[in-house]
């Protein structure tokens, strides 16, 4: 393959790459929107406005059942500090996951991993610092959220289920329940269920429930934005919104929680929606679709960090008088493991994000995951993996080098023909087609190798970026093959090994690959930029990625060595054949009519 053509082949790659990122920014960046301004919105008032004092339900709205003393209200726009204080945290947690739940509303206040750092528990906590409780519920009434932040009482509690229940004065009972999964092979997954009973003498309607799924922060400095997202399935595709999406809107806090003028909404049927960051989501599905999800930015507690939430809203529609109704949900919290989150079915695998080449990143992360259980390493897992690739490869990427060595052979009277027509382009091309034939050489024989694997790389950049198998995982000098190989830092700046081998590696591969004689200055300097490009692009990625990476260098340079190293069948002259075989047959004629 020419010099040409292999510059094309890698720049693919690099522009694949590159559309990854060119709509997002660092975490460092989105952190700066910590002094965004807050964009007033006007609240739409919707529906009639009741009168506090009346102690009738003059309009039947659910929310005016709560409509009590404004200290034992419960039922606001933001977390009442009373009810917060008076809460009691309580705890089911099996083998992996222990989550924490308050009365004050009845939800999750956060979920630690326990297994997760080799056995060890995660330093990582879903929820950790967010302003509201996940799954949270509230409801709509005059275009504002109204949380239900009442205090239950717990009806019963083991180690693994727990059910709140909540009676108002007006009728109304309410009763949550959550409840870890039975099965050993979903450890992850969390029942929840929450009814709603109407004891009074008349119907009731409200507009929508909703949940909020809870907050999630990026799991270092370092992680991009396209990482922190809100998804939503309808069906038939994924819709993924980055924070850097919502970077306009106000940060959710706890005084401004009812604001449905903030924050992006999507409308429609959403089957499960999902919140995560790159290793970790928060995924719920029900058997009632979602019909609206609102996204927010979210700050920490201490409003240092942005993260993301979201709030979910189904239709509940009218509860007819000794009637209840029932919201039944499955939450999955964990790692984004791509076996189990095929397991839970309905496309929920998607949240993995692995784009146009799903099929081969999924392919190759079963093919790593079979090494692994013969080599229980990810790093060696990855390195074996690497090698067998290139060894599938191996014959084309072989044709794709032997066509470079022949491009390389007539460099000298390509360099003549472009002298000799340099003012007739059209004869030039005619010539250098001719020269082409003469010698066996396709310029083009070598392309078709490149773009067979252009889909692994992808498949493999895809997969590799976010398989949470590799979280804390190490190899060699790596601690964690999900970050980088930070060695040291000098001066602010980290150093990361693996990338600088990546760079060196390519760099020589790069410098023993021969120059097409067809390639322009403008190509070669590309050509030699390549490395440095890439060295920038994967600094600061995971190792995991750029192990492979390194790997498949060091391979390439051994198969081109292997290539150059051959000898090469010595050209004969037929002219000079046909003289020496004429003198040879004079030479023996003479000899014989010396003898008689």
């Amino acid at each position: 393959m020419d010099t040409k053509n292999t510059i094309l082949g890698i720049f693919f790659i690099a522009a694949g790459m590159i559309i990854l990122f060119v709509q997002s920014k660092t975490m460092e960046e989105a952190q700066q929107l910590s002094g965004m301004a807050e964009v007033q919105n006007e609240n739409k008032i919707e529906g009639e406005v009741f009168s506090e004092g009346n102690s009738e339900i003059a309009t039947n709205d659910f929310t005016e059942v709560f409509e009590v003393a404004e200290a034992d209200s419960g039922f606001s726009d933001e977390l009442g500090s009373t009810v917060q204080e008076a809460s009691t945290t309580f705890s089911i947690s099996n083998e992996f996951i222990e989550v924490k739940l308050t009365n004050a509303g009845a939800a999750i206040q956060e979920i630690r991993f326990l297994k997760a750092k080799r056995g060890e528990p995660d330093s990582f906590v879903f929820n950790q610092h967010g302003q509201v409780p996940s799954l949270a519920l509230s409801f709509e009434n005059n275009g504002r959220l109204k949380l239900l932040n009442v205090l239950y009482q717990v009806e019963r509690q083991n180690e693994d289920r727990i059910d709140f229940i909540h009676k108002s004065e007006d009728g109304l009972v309410v009763r949550r329940s959550f409840a870890l999964n039975e099965s050993s092979e979903e450890p992850y997954l969390i029942k929840h269920s929450s009814t709603i009973r109407n004891d009074s003498e008349q119907d009731l309607k409200f507009k929508n429930l909703y949940l909020n799924l809870g907050a999630v922060f990026p799991l270092n400095e370092k992680e991009f934005e396209h990482f922190l997202t809100v998804g939503a399935f309808d069906g038939k595709k994924t819709k993924f919104t980055p924070i850097n999406k919502v970077n306009d809107s106000r940060a959710l806090t706890a005084t401004n929680f009812g604001d449905l003028n903030n924050g992006l909404i999507q409308e429609g049927r959403f089957d499960w929606v999902s919140i995560q960051n790159q290793y970790y989501v928060g995924l719920l599905s029900s058997s009632i679709s979602a019909k609206r999800v609102q996204v927010l930015p979210v700050y920490n507690e201490n409003e240092q960090e942005l993260g993301i939430t979201s709030n979910v809203a189904f239709s509940f529609d009218t509860i007819a008088s000794k009637d209840s109704r029932s919201l039944e949900t499955e939450f999955y919290v964990g790692p984004k493991e791509f076996k189990r989150l095929q397991g839970l079915g309905n496309y929920q695998d998607k949240v993995m994000q692995f784009g146009w080449f799903g099929f081969f990143s999924k392919l190759l992360l079963y093919f790593m995951s079979l090494i692994h259980s013969f080599v229980p390493n990810w790093g060696w897992s990855i390195v074996i993996m690497t090698i067998i690739i290139k060894l599938v490869f191996w014959p084309l990427t072989g044709k794709a080098a032997e066509s470079q060595k022949g491009m390389a052979k007539i460099q000298a009277p390509m360099a003549e023909l472009k002298k000799k027509y340099e003012k007739n382009p059209q004869k030039l091309q005619q010539e250098t087609m001719k020269l082409f034939r003469e010698h066996g050489v396709n310029p083009l024989a070598g392309c078709f190798p490149v773009l067979i694997q252009m889909p692994i790389f992808l498949g493999l950049f895809y997969m590799l970026r976010t398989a949470a198998e590799l979280r804390y995982e190490s190899f060699l000098w790596v601690a964690d093959l999900s970050q980088a190989d930070t060695i040291a830092v000098v001066a602010g700046f980290p150093i990361n090994l693996f990338p600088i081998l990546m760079g060196v590696t390519m760099f020589y591969q790069m410098q023993i690959m021969p120059v097409s004689p067809t390639a322009d200055p403008l190509q070669q300097k590309i050509f030699k930029f390549m490395p440095f490009i890439f060295l920038v692009f994967l600094y600061n990625f995971s190792s995991g990625l750029v192990i492979y990476w390194t790997t498949q260098n060091i391979l390439t340079i051994i198969q081109q060595k292997m290539i150059h190293s051959k000898k090469e069948p010595i050209e004969v002259d037929d002219n000079r054949v046909q003289n020496a075989q004429s003198i040879n047959a004079k030479v023996s004629t003479t000899k014989k009519k010396s003898r008689n």
